[in-house]
């Protein structure tokens, strides 16, 4: 069975800022810390280097 997100259009009364800090509340708080992800890479096979 294939499952398909549906949701609502922004109507003209929301509020954009709220939306947005909604969206951005996933990239805010990531489910691994980010001071790890050179460590992580490294790990992994690559050379770890994020610059």
């Amino acid at each position: 069975m294939k499952s398909r997100c549906m949701g609502d259009r922004a109507a003209a009364d929301d509020n954009p800022m709220k939306l947005m800090s909604i969206a951005m509340k996933p990239l805010c708080a990531p489910p691994f810390p980010l001071d790890y992800i050179e460590e992580m890479t490294a790990l992994m096979g690559g050379d770890g280097r994020m610059r």
